[in-house]
């Protein structure tokens, strides 16, 4: 307690001095993050000082009590839809009671998806007589061949699921009616990949009980499925899923929606009899959380002739487990004494049907078989920490950037500091097979990059920068890579004497400006590596908009401006620049204002009204807007501009860029032909609206220049190569993680 209080006092010390020892702007610096951000954002500051006073967080070792298990709001609005796949074979005698343990869920946000493989029984009637009964939420598809395997039909119904999630349910199982109420609760965690429940193994035709879920996992040792619980894929893998398969049959899960998922395409995986789902839910889990609920109940019907029941004393049995073992090899950082873990197990149940005495025979099938070879790991385990989900290349980026790694097979989530609601559609711009982590305990940063062991955690602003420096001051096993956007250069020297010591703890930094390197000392900047990446994004489809939509004119010059709505970005100047242009060009123009935040709330009532200026708050695809205009506008006098994306986007429209001569908005826009735009220079950090404005001017009535400058945009785009800067991060983090030789990274996908 005493040394608690020292470190409090200590770090009010150096909040005084950071805010030049007046009280006023003290409280003033206060207010102003209370409200942005509330008590959250107070309490979130308070916890970075405290921890650079010595103040450690605590260690969590309790790998199943890392994550809150979400609590069931009265209020549930059923917002997932869950798409349930049937796909029959056959089951004809169980088929009824299957499909009413379905129809009867108290979960009501759902599809039905009803699959017959070319059954030679009565089960197309049954199946036609539900789909009768409930046709709003209800479709058939019917084989006419066999597809010859179940994986073929699980494919089948992920291409045809519209939910959110997708639930599994054989067709001669059953489940208890709160089922999916129970398994939908834990995915409110967006970082949970799947969520399974407890399973009573019944006897076929009886339906009489005749073990359990608790009894399965029991020689597992985990005394865990009492309670339920939300758990990192790795830590469930190491402590239990590496052993066996937890998950006894896919009724009795429920996963996010696979559409893109590699393994689908794997023609080994699908080969496979007996423990293809197995590695299925390690592929889908990967890089994210698993919840489980002892509440719902799955019951797995095994029959005496059961085809899986009896391979289990075959060859088959072993070879398979034995292909387990290279997809864990390849999609987890497992060691040697993991996998002696499943060989032990396994042999115990080889000696229960073969005896003691052919240990030989059953290592020829799990050790020592020609199409079973050891295997590297696919990719990275990488961590990008965002600041919020919100708009600015600083937040953006980041998110692209996670993308590009997913698609080239490293295992990565993202975890979300939260000090901002999340706008929808920036999260929308984070590949849905991405885990998502909001992280509301940030003292649990070191034991939740430890549980998922993280080799790489890779932030992009200073303030979550220097936090991740604090709380991983003793991790010596993840590597901190930081991406400068320009908020060092913001920093006041009070602030940076203070904290700056704190980066002594990052291992590598990334800069996209040769300005961004100004705030270093150069005490502190010998013997680091600054390394240089430049920015880009990824291609996408777009519309432009239509004008006539915004009362634009065809023939009419539209500048396009798109920036977080603070005063330095120059909202005001533009809008002025833009009016001083109109008094004396022949040709109207209009100013388009994209972004939301302080200083359009405060412009927008002013401005109401006029035809030219158009304030159209944030705005999802910004690339519409450029398509839409003549020339996108960057008039910023803020001092942190580095390498701003939009400028990016803009181009990849096929339109030149005005902007303020500031950080590498010249170099970027320079191509062997000149600039594929116009820049301006600052004056003393001032915009000159006077000649700015003849700038405009001059551009919207000079056909043949203009066209020029449209004729260089190209070649300035091309500069941009999103999976070159994806190579460029890869390599830093391969070259920081020298003992990673035994991962594979894939081609660049074309």
């Amino acid at each position: 307690m005493k040394s608690f209080l020292k470190a409090a006092i200590s770090s009010v010390k150096k909040l005084y001095a950071y805010s030049g020892h007046s009280p006023k702007v003290l409280a003033k610096r206060i207010y102003g993050i209370a409200r942005r951000e509330g008590a959250r954002g107070i309490i979130n500051r308070s916890m970075l000082w405290l921890y650079l006073s010595g103040v450690k967080p605590r260690n969590h070792t309790q790998w199943t009590k890392l994550y809150p298990y979400p609590e069931v709001s009265s209020d549930n609005k059923e917002t997932m839809k869950v798409s349930i796949i049937v796909p029959n074979y056959n089951h004809a005698p169980y088929l009824r009671k299957r499909l009413e343990s379905i129809y009867n869920q108290t979960y009501t946000n759902i599809e039905v998806i009803l699959l017959d493989d070319c059954s030679s029984d009565d089960s197309r009637s049954i199946l036609n007589d539900f789909r009768n009964r409930y046709p709003s939420i209800t479709r058939c598809y019917f084989n006419d061949v066999n597809s010859g395997g179940v994986f073929h039909q699980w494919a089948k119904g992920f291409e045809i699921a519209k939910g959110d999630l997708i639930w599994i349910a054989e067709s001669d199982d059953y489940c208890s009616d709160n089922f999916l109420k129970e398994l939908v609760i834990p995915f409110s965690n967006q970082a949970v990949r799947i969520a399974f429940c407890r399973t009573v193994f019944i006897e076929g035709s009886t339906n009489q009980e005749v073990w359990n879920s608790e009894s399965f996992l029991a020689d597992l040792k985990v005394n865990i499925w009492s309670q339920p619980f939300l758990a990192s894929a790795n830590a469930l893998t190491q402590n239990a899923w590496v052993v066996k398969n937890i998950i006894p049959n896919v009724s009795g899960a429920v996963f996010r929606h696979p559409r893109e998922l590699d393994l689908l395409n794997d023609q080994t995986w699908k080969s496979l009899r007996l423990c293809g789902d197995w590695i299925f839910y390690l592929a889908i889990a990967r890089g994210g959380l698993v919840g489980y609920s002892p509440t719902p109940t799955n019951f797995y019907r095994q029959h005496a002739r059961n085809t899986s029941v009896l391979a289990q004393r075959e060859a088959i049995y072993y070879r398979e487990h034995a292909i387990v073992r290279q997809y864990l090899e390849r999609y987890y950082a497992l060691d040697q004494a993991h996998f002696e873990r499943q060989h032990d197990q396994l042999y115990r149940h080889w000696c229960i049907h073969h005896g003691l005495s052919n240990k030989t025979e059953f290592e020829q099938y799990y050790n020592a078989h020609p199409d079973v070879q050891p295997q590297n790991r696919q990719g990275l385990n990488i961590a990008i920490v965002t600041y919020a989900l919100i708009g600015g290349g600083g937040e953006t980026l980041p998110l692209m950037l996670a993308n590009l790694l997913h698609q080239r097979g490293h295992s990565v989530i993202v975890i979300n500091f939260k000090q901002f609601p999340s706008e929808p559609a920036v999260r929308k711009m984070l590949h849905a097979e991405i885990p998502l982590l909001d992280l509301d305990n940030l003292p649990l940063l070191d034991a939740i990059v430890q549980d998922m062991n993280l080799e790489i955690i890779h932030s992009h602003h200073a303030w979550v920068d220097m936090t991740i420096a604090a709380l991983l001051v003793h991790n010596t096993y993840t590597k901190h890579v930081v991406t400068m956007h320009g908020m060092y250069e913001m920093m006041t020297p009070e602030l940076y004497a203070s904290l700056h010591t704190n980066l002594n703890n990052v291992d590598q930094f990334i800069f996209t400006a040769e300005k961004n390197l100004s705030v270093f000392s150069e005490e502190f900047t010998a013997g680091r590596s600054f390394i240089r990446i430049n920015n880009a994004v990824t291609a996408g489809s777009y519309s432009p908009v239509d004008r006539h939509d915004l009362g634009i004119g065809s023939a009419d010059f539209v500048l396009c401006m798109v920036a977080r709505g603070i005063a330095d970005k120059g909202w005001q100047e533009a809008i002025e620049a833009t009016l001083l242009a109109n008094t004396d060009s022949p040709r109207k123009i209009h100013l388009l204002l994209i972004g939301d935040g302080e200083e359009p709330e405060r412009l927008a009532p002013k401005y109401a009204g006029n035809e030219v200026i158009h304030f159209l708050g944030f705005q999802p695809q910004v690339r519409a807007y450029f398509a839409c205009a003549d020339i996108g506008f960057i008039p910023s006098r803020f001092q942190g501009e580095s390498f701003p994306l939009v400028l990016i986007d803009c181009l990849m429209t096929g339109k030149p860029v005005l902007a303020s001569n500031i950080g590498e908005i010249n170099q970027m826009l320079a191509t062997n032909a000149g600039l594929a735009g116009l820049v301006f220079d600052l004056n003393n950090w001032q915009i000159p609206i006077e000649s700015l404005a003849k700038l405009i001017r001059e551009i919207a009535n000079d056909l043949a220049h203009y066209e020029d400058l449209v004729n260089k945009v190209k070649a300035a785009a091309q500069k941009f190569d999103p999976n070159r800067m994806a190579e460029d991060y890869e390599r830093v983090y391969i070259n920081l993680i020298k003992e990673a030789t035994n991962v594979t990274i894939p081609s660049t996908p074309t």
